[in-house]
């Protein structure tokens, strides 16, 4: 492993004290001092001290926010890994349907009722329900809404 990826997950690790660290700092540069009836800051006789403080927070607070982005960005990866797996599982599901059942399920995307589909398929009521909730348990969902969220996953995919 790299020495830079070495100290970058050390740094992960202790983001907390790094934060504490940058607090620190940034009170021990505008520290003020009380002499007779004068408020002074501390650095003011040497700016040289003062200006290197500043620099050193700045430094901190750019190797924190470069740790956020990579936190972030490791959080969007594992979000889009688990939406592609959960859209190929509902993809494999879809196979896993008789002829009949996608009948009923392509009919439904076309935005058909049920009594449309029962006269285009030639079946009875209590048959189309059914077979759409045989669709609901197979796909696992509820409504006719998630059926087309589906749909638009499995275009998205291709």
């Amino acid at each position: 492993m790299k020495l830079g990826t070495k100290i970058t997950d050390l740094l992960f690790r202790r983001q907390k004290v790094l934060g504490m660290i940058i607090v620190f700092l940034f009170f021990s540069l505008v520290a003020f001092r009380f002499d007779s009836q004068k408020v002074r800051l501390i650095w003011n006789d040497y700016p040289s001290i003062a200006l290197t403080i500043a620099l050193i927070i700045a430094a901190f607070a750019l190797v924190w926010l470069k740790l956020e982005k990579q936190r972030t960005q490791a959080l969007i990866d594992k979000l889009q890994n688990m939406l592609s797996s959960q859209s190929e599982v509902k993809s494999n599901k879809l196979d896993e349907l008789s002829n009949r059942q996608r009948a009923v399920f392509d009919l439904i995307l076309a935005g058909k009722s049920n009594k449309e589909i029962t006269t285009s398929l030639h079946i009875e009521l209590s048959t189309l329900k059914t077979h759409i909730n045989q669709l609901y348990k197979i796909l696992d969902i509820k409504n006719r809404k998630e059926i087309k969220q589906i749909d638009k996953e499995i275009i998205k995919e291709t």
